[in-house]
């Protein structure tokens, strides 16, 4: 620009001047303006959106992001022995595992240790939404703000249905796929498109005829296990709605397969055996989690997983491990670990 204006007006401009700042500023809103401009088109795009403007073209799509859910299970309060009075434990009373980094989980209903008893059990959710509430059973045994009378707490199930807010690329996962299987009404697209719409639903397999003519199953499950029962109930409602006139419809959690992980890795230099045991571990789950309810699990898959890990040079699989296709009705679930770091 400071150049053409010398051009024309054949006047040579000095820097201090007020047509060179007004030049200056000038250029800045151009660079400004076509640097929103380009971020605006990435916007238009399911490929290249992201945040609120992928939720508008999701919108588009009949979808809508999932959010994030709090992990639900039950809490048991003991005392050693009766006594003569009530305990009344409030809604929100606080426990927590006993790790460095502990999970909080409050109860969500009144509980009441009746005189000459000893213990009650009572519902509770995670204090956050997320994955992370996910924890196995008699893990949570750090009262935090429990009744002075209560001696020890427990959970004698798994806290489960913990899930993260659907990502974006999660969610442009799910827009693509409304373009590759286009549902009509009736077909495996539009029942696997409702299953997907329902929170804590992470994959999702519909098998027509599998109970004989006019029928359709619908096989579900989490990013990492079984659904809520409360989950179930509210598909199902969904599809009683939604399905096409004489069909029955029933919504199942998926059969879970394990698979074992037996395997010999070369470790990187620099990385400890403690280290490179937990990154496979990980990678293994999170391959495992991310395979599809009747999809197949490939080693060459694993193994670019776990080289993923940067901590791991080589590996080499035991015999046992093969390739597996799961049926349309199963999921899989990571089984037990034999890690060899050598």
């Amino acid at each position: 620009m400071k150049n053409r204006y010398e051009q024309e007006s054949k006047t040579e401009i000095d820097e201090k001047s007020d047509v060179a700042i007004r030049l200056k500023v000038l250029a800045g809103e151009i660079y400004n303006a076509q640097v929103n401009f380009e971020w605006l088109k990435n916007q238009m795009f399911a490929d290249s959106a992201s945040g609120e403007y992928l939720d508008y073209i999701a919108k588009q799509r009949g979808l809508e992001r999932k959010k994030a859910i709090k992990a639900q299970g039950e809490i048991f309060f003991f005392i050693s022995q009766p006594v003569d009075h009530n305990i009344i434990i409030p809604i929100g009373t606080v426990v927590a595992t006993d790790d460095s980094s502990p999970v909080r989980f409050c109860t969500t209903e009144e509980g009441e240790i009746t005189a000459g008893n000893t213990l009650v059990c009572v519902y509770a959710e995670a204090e956050k939404p997320g994955r992370a509430g996910n924890v196995k059973k008699d893990k949570v045994t750090v009262g935090v703000s429990v009744p002075t009378e209560i001696e020890s707490i427990t959970n004698s199930v798994p806290f489960t249905g913990g899930e993260e807010e659907e990502t974006d690329i999660e969610l442009r996962e799910r827009i693509r796929s409304t373009y590759k299987n286009q549902s009509n009404g009736t077909n495996k697209a539009y029942y696997e498109k409702l299953a997907l719409s329902v929170e804590g639903v992470a994959k999702a397999s519909a098998v027509a005829r599998i109970r004989g003519s006019g029928t359709v199953n619908i096989y579900v499950c989490s990013s990492d296990g079984d659904v809520d029962s409360t989950v179930i109930q509210k598909l199902q409602s969904i599809v009683d709605k939604e399905r096409e006139l004489n069909v029955d419809v029933k919504v199942y959690n998926a059969t879970a397969v394990s698979y074992n992980l037996d395997v010999i890795i070369t470790a990187k230099n620099g990385y400890s055996e403690s280290e490179v045991k937990a990154a496979c571990k990980t990678a293994f789950e999170k391959y495992i989690n991310s395979i599809a309810i009747g999809g197949k699990l490939y080693l060459s898959a694993l193994g670019k997983a776990l080289i993923e890990t940067d901590c791991v040079e080589n590996y080499e699989y035991d015999t046992s491990m093969q390739n597996k296709e799961l049926s349309v009705t199963q999921r899989f679930k990571a089984g037990t670990t034999e890690i060899t770091v050598v």
